[in-house]
């Protein structure tokens, strides 16, 4: 909730099991609600509850974008997801282990940073959005570049809030 509003998202649905969750997501500007409304409301859907199987193909929407991304298995099957009509659709197999986490944990030990900031996550988020090409939302995950530069977003952003250098 607090990276995507930083990000200037204004209306965020959301959903757990565990009330108190709901209450910080309702106290931080959120509107909780029921897995299958926030199916059938939310155009972008970002699931990271663990729970294999959680969304039900039928409750894709044709255009949705879905990102399930618990590990090892997600709330639903990228192929599953597209096939119901997401027009994209990735786990976090694809997003957090092959794009996000090398670089930011790498840009983080080069920055001798204790702990992610915001700023270090968001700028290996745009790191990422940065090197995609045309209507892709990510870039190819074979792309040898990523790494590279989501490590350099992450440590210049490190860096620039008061993390040590690496020379200290």
């Amino acid at each position: 909730m607090r990276l995507l509003q930083a990000y200037g998202v204004r209306h965020v649905l959301g959903m757990d099991r565990n009330a108190a969750a709901v209450a910080r997501l309702v106290a931080s500007g959120g509107e909780g609600v029921s897995l299958e409304a926030l199916m059938q409301r939310a155009d972008i859907v970002i699931a990271t509850t663990g729970v294999k199987g959680l969304i039900k193909p039928q409750w894709v929407r044709k255009g949705q974008v879905i990102l399930a991304l618990s590990n090892p298995d997600p709330e639903i099957e990228p192929l599953v997801a597209r096939e119901q009509g997401a027009a994209f659709a990735a786990d976090g197999k694809g997003i957090n282990n092959v794009l996000a986490f090398p670089g930011l944990f790498k840009g983080a030990l080069e920055a001798r940073a204790r702990s992610f900031s915001d700023a270090m996550l968001m700028a290996a988020a745009n790191a990422i959005a940065d090197l995609a090409q045309g209507d892709e939302l990510v870039p190819d995950p074979l792309d040898k570049e990523v790494h590279a530069k989501v490590t350099a977003a992450v440590r210049a952003a490190a860096e620039s809030a008061g993390a040590p250098s690496p020379s200290a």
